[in-house]
């Protein structure tokens, strides 16, 4: 039985995020496969497989940064603005010097509002826009705000530039490229792109589907939960309250062993069990230096999502 967790998969150009889960569930042979963020067929890169109890924490970890590299062409705009699209104009991207086009950038530092592809996931009215925009429907761009942490030059060849950008969840690097192309008025499209990161986690640590595949056994490749979420900090349980936190009891000081946690009140935290072993995902109600005022029975904060790695309930 494949052991729940999560796994780093290097996706190929050309396959849907869906196509890969789809490959790990054959692979596996469960159905209980899902990932933690979606990456367009075109890209390549750092797509995150949740396994098993590890579906349960997908909506905990679709909001980590991100970094990409992604390499702009300029002096062509396309309806999806990447290089999958139709060429909807052409206009001569003259000269730029690096130094230019570094100023340019800092344009798209911070908090930036940005288009909305129309072939994109986003829904209109239920419906996915791609799926509206395939049918030749007229769509009003939308709008959202992201933030990009850094852009940085690491090939510059004009018109043809890569640039390597760390982004809030949810930013769309073509629209990056389509807005410089508006900026500098000749157009601009994404010809390649590959996700680096995902929060703490690494595309050198990822593992290529033909790895995956040629290597036979794969629990090696399956990281624990509790790697999942390092910003939340683990409280260790102890073990006659096991069965009382997956139950959903209130949270009690005197459930508590050990803990990592000294920080401010409202932190997710992680409810360890036995091997490491996540219970549950909490919320502590009040800071960390007031524990030894409160009495044993005292409700310590509330649940979020009761997990249950080691299946203690079902023993």
């Amino acid at each position: 039985m494949i052991k729940d967790g999560i796994m780093l998969v290097d996706k190929p150009v050309g396959m849907t995020s869906h196509d890969v889960v789809d490959f790990i569930r054959r692979q596996i042979k469960s159905r209980r496969v899902g990932h933690a963020g979606i990456l367009d067929p075109a890209a390549t890169g750092l797509l995150l497989i949740l396994l098993g109890k590890g579906t349960k924490l997908s909506s905990f970890m679709v909001d980590m940064p991100k970094r990409y590299v992604g390499r702009f062409v300029f002096g062509r705009a396309t309806d999806t603005y990447d290089s999958d699209g139709r060429i909807i104009s052409e206009s001569d991207p003259g000269n730029s010097s690096k130094d230019e086009f570094r100023a340019l950038t800092k344009n798209f530092i911070g908090e930036i509002k940005q288009i909305v592809p129309p072939f994109s996931a986003a829904k209109r009215g239920g419906i996915p826009s791609y799926k509206l925009a395939r049918k030749g429907e007229e769509i009003t761009p939308g709008h959202k705000v992201v933030k990009v942490s850094s852009i940085e030059i690491v090939d510059f060849a004009w018109p043809e530039v890569a640039l390597d950008i760390s982004c809030s969840a949810g930013t769309y690097v073509r629209s990056m490229v389509h807005q410089m192309g508006q900026v500098l008025g000749c157009g601009g499209y994404l010809k390649s792109l590959r996700r680096m990161n995902i929060g703490h986690f690494s595309v050198n640590a990822a593992s290529t589907l033909d790895e995956i595949r040629e290597g036979g056994e794969i629990a090696h490749l399956i990281k624990p939960l509790k790697d999942t979420l390092p910003s939340s900090p683990a409280i260790f349980i102890k073990p006659q309250y096991y069965r009382a936190v997956l139950n959903g009891r209130p949270l009690m000081k005197k459930y508590i062993a050990v803990n990592n946690y000294n920080g401010e009140g409202g932190v997710l935290s992680m409810l360890m069990g036995p091997d490491d072993k996540v219970l549950a995902l909490a919320k502590l109600n009040m800071l960390w230096k007031a524990i030894d005022k409160l009495g044993p029975s005292e409700v310590m904060g509330t649940y979020v999502r009761v997990i249950d790695e080691g299946c203690l309930r079902a023993g």
